[in-house]
């Protein structure tokens, strides 16, 4: 059980996992050093400011909550995609000819354009669809930005980011086995992929942070960067609604909600309105409770 919890707090599927952070210090430095950096490198890296801030203590009781809820065993009831993803193959004939024997390598690198394409595809709903919006905004209220930043979810947001992800993830997955690699067990789909790690070593802990980093437009048009995503963060209405990809931006410039961002914008983080006022007292129990007023009031 202890393993377990470790595991859960700490594995390679969370960003703030050691092997993540690790790397993340070293490019830090890299990109400081660059930069010429006189003012020290950890007040660069890890800036007061940021983490004494209101928002960042919200967004570290709202990492304790859900992982207090993986604990349980919550989240995992609405987290099913190797379960659908097997019953789907079974319905889906094999195919014959050269690719019937795909190898282990090419099916890792499909489960993770499908994991990256799903959570995509979630990501876009929860901004389209107000319901879900009304969750999703307290992801959005974060005022300053942090590695923990990633887990400001509300605890509902998760549940329904799930269930959206098992869907999509697992019928698409589902379809790819049972045609190409009918054998595959429900434990293999449901292991750490290489890709995903690789994909998490490669500057997402630079995604929720305070420290601007572009890939340049041509990259930008295949993966998402730091910059792209502090974008998505932006309270500046030219940056609503754009770049909601995790790894690949390709989702984004076929779907249309590309923005390559210029070499230096200036990006405030949070939401503006009146209706999302309440969010950005940092609160606690604001956080957890207007998001629900609000979905009631629509649903009446």
């Amino acid at each position: 059980m202890f393993q377990n919890l470790i595991d859960d707090w700490f594995g390679l599927n969370q960003v703030i996992s050691p092997v993540y952070l690790l790397p993340t210090v070293l490019i830090g430095w890299i990109v400081f050093r660059q930069r010429g950096g006189t003012s020290g490198f950890v007040s660069w890296l890890l800036p007061s400011a940021a983490w004494r801030h209101a928002s960042t203590r919200v967004d570290i009781a709202l990492f304790l909550l859900t992982r207090v809820m993986s604990f349980l065993g919550i989240t995992a009831i609405f987290t099913a995609v190797p379960a659908v993803a097997v019953i789907v193959s079974d319905w889906v004939p094999g195919v014959m000819g050269p690719f019937a024997d795909i190898s282990p390598l090419s099916l890792g690198l499909l489960f993770w354009i499908v994991g990256d394409f799903a959570v995509f595809f979630s990501h876009m709903a929860h901004h389209r669809i107000q319901a879900l919006w009304a969750l999703h905004a307290v992801h959005h209220s974060a005022a300053v930005m942090t590695p923990i930043t990633a887990y400001r979810q509300h605890p509902l947001a998760i549940l329904m980011n799930a269930s959206i992800q098992t869907v999509v993830q697992g019928i698409i997955l589902g379809l790819l086995v049972g045609a190409l690699a009918p054998g595959t067990t429900i434990v293999e789909i449901a292991g750490v992929n290489a890709f995903a790690v690789l994909s998490l070593l490669a500057l997402q802990n630079f995604h929720h942070s305070h420290i601007w980093i572009s890939f340049g437009p041509i990259l930008e048009h295949v993966f998402i960067s730091p910059a792209m995503h502090q974008i998505h963060h932006s309270d500046n209405p030219v940056h609503y609604d754009k770049n909601y990809g995790v790894s690949l931006a390709i989702w984004d410039w076929i779907f249309g909600t590309l923005y390559i961002p210029a070499r230096d914008e200036t990006v405030q983080f949070g939401l503006s309105g009146a209706a999302e006022a309440p969010l950005m007292q940092q609160r606690l129990g604001v956080i957890l409770v207007d998001p629900l007023r609000r979905m009631i009031g629509r649903a009446r």
